[in-house]
């Protein structure tokens, strides 16, 4: 890898890198051979804890730095470890004020606290490897929500008194500090590839604040991205495909800008 790369590509993975349902990225393979062949950093942004992002970079057959857990940390690999930067409570303090808010309002959601691996597999639909990765979260809590739309609000209000947020994703609420995925690219991408262009891939209003950061934003077609609008990249791509197809769409225009 050069010095100063020309470009930072920096990906979300449900329903961005990964399909929606399957999980898999296959669909974007041709991509991802020309990114790996060209030595371009692939930094995944994700609400994937470490543990799930480990596995899916092993599959990618990369190991690079990336974020986890909706920006709550950045992890870098090093000689015999891999180094944490975190900038989020850990996930303890987020149970706890869970659970106080559970028996103060009774609020009905249910928690991957709340569940064994089995439990989490039904909720998510991954495999039960996926889910006991999933369960090994550091600093947030995805949770179901089974009560009103008015007591969600109230439910977000409270949070907010404790300085945590809940980050809809795809399929899930997330409880966790107020940090976002933008900040977390942005101390990265600047700590270690000052001046580099920063594409950045995402599917949800849960990207929204790291796809606004970057330098040119691909917003993924979703049943959630229809409505989205971004001001500050320089450049915008909406796909018309989901997923890693959507993903490979996108690269087959952006890669010739930036490489030989």
């Amino acid at each position: 890898m050069t010095d100063k790369p020309p470009v930072i590509i920096v990906t979300d993975l449900d329903g961005t890198l990964l399909d929606h349902h399957s999980y898999s990225f296959s669909a974007a393979s041709k991509a991802l051979a020309t990114i790996q062949q060209k030595n371009i950093p692939l930094i995944i942004n994700s609400s994937k804890t470490a543990a799930e992002i480990k596995a899916i970079q092993k599959e990618l057959g990369i190991e690079q730095a990336f974020i986890s857990e909706n920006g709550a940390a950045v992890y870098q690999p090093a000689t015999t470890q891999w180094l944490c930067n975190a900038f989020a409570k850990p996930r303890a303090a987020v149970l706890e004020v869970l659970k106080t808010l559970r028996q103060s309002a009774q609020y009905q959601f249910t928690g991957f606290a709340d569940c064994d691996a089995e439990g989490i597999q039904a909720m998510t639909g991954l495999t039960l490897e996926q889910a006991r990765l999933a369960a090994k979260r550091d600093f947030s809590e995805p949770l179901l929500w089974q009560d009103t739309e008015p007591r969600l609000q109230d439910f977000i209000e409270q949070l907010a008194e404790h300085g945590l947020v809940a980050q809809q994703g795809g399929r899930f609420l997330c409880v966790m500090s107020a940090v976002d995925k933008a900040s977390a690219m942005q101390w990265w991408c600047r700590k270690n590839y000052p001046g580099s262009k920063i594409i950045a891939l995402g599917d949800s209003p849960n990207d929204q604040a790291m796809l606004n950061a970057a330098d040119i934003a691909v917003l993924i077609q979703s049943d959630r991205s229809g409505s989205m609008q971004l001001a500050g990249p320089e450049k915008m791509i909406r796909t018309t495909l989901t997923g890693p197809e959507g993903w490979q769409q996108a690269m087959d225009q952006l890669l010739p800008l930036f490489i030989d």
